[in-house]
């Protein structure tokens, strides 16, 4: 039986490049939807193609590792998205969203520990 606790250090890379892409590609699209005209039509554009380098490295990363190992990391778009929003639009942020965030971080640390 495969062990996949020791995952190689590429797949990791992987993973993360997977998770900024999807993030950026997040942001570009909120970028769009602020802009008019044919900046709007380059930052979908732009959202699009992170979409598809995305769905590439993700592909790859599945190649490594089961689906149940990797997918909870994906959450980590949430707060890359939560720190977007907060530093880059300047968006309110209460004691509630603070209170989800931080359920979801424990929640990736409880499914890490059951997948390890």
């Amino acid at each position: 039986m495969r062990s996949y606790l020791f995952v190689k250090r590429p797949t990791y890379i992987l993973l993360a490049v997977s998770i900024l892409l999807q993030s950026f590609s997040f942001l570009s699209i909120k970028y769009a939807s602020l802009a008019t005209g044919w900046e709007m039509a380059v930052l979908l554009s732009t959202g699009f193609g992170f979409l598809v380098l995305r769905a590439v490295t993700w592909q790859n990363v599945l190649k490594r590792v089961p689906l149940s190992k990797v997918y909870p990391f994906m959450s980590l778009v949430q707060i890359l998205i939560f720190l977007y929003a907060v530093f880059l639009f300047h968006e309110h942020v209460a004691w509630f969203h603070v209170a989800g965030l931080s359920l979801m971080l424990l929640g990736l640390y409880v499914l890490g520990k059951s997948a390890a």
